[in-house]
């Protein structure tokens, strides 16, 4: 009886060399595991965002094709970024400001929902603007771009993109992706990824709006006439053709 109750009380426990080979499983099970985790993650929040973009190149496509002359967004005088997408949401086509800040965007706004009108105003002039109180800062995660004329080549005129793109094509660390990289919507309302727009000036991904040729910066990709909007007007907010170039920082 004494043997077997040895064995029994043996079989209840681990010894420490098992117990620390157990532990060094279990590591590097976890070391394996969590890439993986980290990879789907990252892949979920790439696929909402483009998810995001496409519903914006879907409602301005949309916009643009449904006067039977063509109507491109003009964001005024002081143009913001804020001012396009509520002029898209006045006319019906996309009222929820969620689609404008990505999943884990460290850098869009967080308050959102304050920034696009979802009714006209109650004073009888039926305007549409953003809410009072709106902080003036506020990002999105992407840049939009305002006076595209729509009777551009559909498939290589962007109208929106990833924020903070950069003048030679290579996505800033500060953007939303870090240097991973971002995506381009176009005139015809599909969407690209893009590591990269190229490493030459005339071997790039885009195409130049002047020359047809290949271009890596998105600012050739537009007229002279078309603006680089960012929400609150700031780093994307100039005029391509005004003799002074977008500062492409990455936001804020």
């Amino acid at each position: 009886m004494g043997p077997v109750m040895n064995i029994w009380k043996r079989g209840k426990g681990f010894t420490l060399i098992e117990l620390l080979i157990a532990i060094v499983i279990i590591g590097i099970l976890m070391s394996l595991l969590i890439p993986a985790v980290n990879k789907i993650m990252e892949n979920a929040r790439r696929l909402k965002g483009l998810n995001s973009l496409k519903q914006i190149a879907t409602a301005y496509t949309q916009y643009s094709n449904d006067d039977v002359n063509g109507r491109n967004i003009d964001a005024g005088n002081s143009p913001t970024g804020i001012i396009w997408a509520t002029k898209l949401a006045q006319a019906g086509y996309l009222n929820d400001p969620t689609v404008y800040c990505f999943s884990g965007d460290n850098g869009a706004s967080r308050v959102l929902k304050k920034i696009i009108a979802t009714s006209a105003t109650t004073d009888g002039s039926d305007a549409w603007g953003s809410v009072p109180g709106t902080e003036s800062d506020q990002e999105f995660s992407v840049w939009v771009i305002s006076n595209v004329p729509t009777d551009a080549p559909a498939a290589t005129t962007p109208i929106a993109f990833t924020r903070g793109l950069p003048a030679d094509g290579k996505w800033p660390n500060s953007g939303v992706y870090g240097t991973k990289g971002g995506y381009i919507a176009f005139l015809d309302g599909h969407v690209e990824w893009y590591d990269n727009l190229g490493t030459g000036e005339d071997e790039g991904q885009l195409v130049n709006w002047d020359t047809g040729k290949a271009t890596n910066s998105i600012q050739d990709t537009i007229p002279d006439s078309a603006q680089i909007l960012s929400a609150s007007g700031g780093d994307g907010g100039s005029v391509k053709g005004n003799g002074t170039s977008p500062t492409f920082g990455g936001g804020s």
